[in-house]
């Protein structure tokens, strides 16, 4: 399956447990706050390397802990409410031609994997 159709199939499901999620405050650093000090291309390329990484998106550690880092997973692992919007202008983002190089650096599960090792944030 392509990138493109997971990508609208991970929103389709999403968009079913959007409504039952929610963000937990702890007062301590989150998700968002690592969110913010990433660009909207550093976010793009984590989200594609994370899809390129996972056989089963919504049920792998390494999708939901990379979609808390961008900011788009809640604490425990469920989508929150800026994950459609963010599906949404990464499907646009993925469309770019600029974007062809970086699929190209994460073609492989391998690949994929140690992107993600080497640019998510701890």
């Amino acid at each position: 399956m392509n990138m493109l159709t997971e990508i609208v199939l991970l929103a389709i499901v999403a968009s079913a447990c959007a409504g039952c999620s929610t963000y937990v405050s702890s007062g301590k650093p989150g998700p968002h706050d690592q969110a913010t000090s990433l660009s909207e291309d550093e976010r793009h390329r984590l989200f594609s390397a994370a899809l390129a990484a996972s056989e089963s998106p919504l049920e792998s550690e390494i999708f939901k802990d990379a979609c808390r880092k961008i900011g788009v997973f809640d604490t425990v692992g469920e989508p929150n409410d800026k994950y459609m919007a963010f599906v949404a202008a990464h499907v646009d983002w993925a469309m770019k031609t600029e974007v062809n190089q970086f699929r190209r650096e994460i073609d492989t599960r391998e690949k994929a994997l140690e992107y993600l090792r080497q640019h998510l944030p701890r």
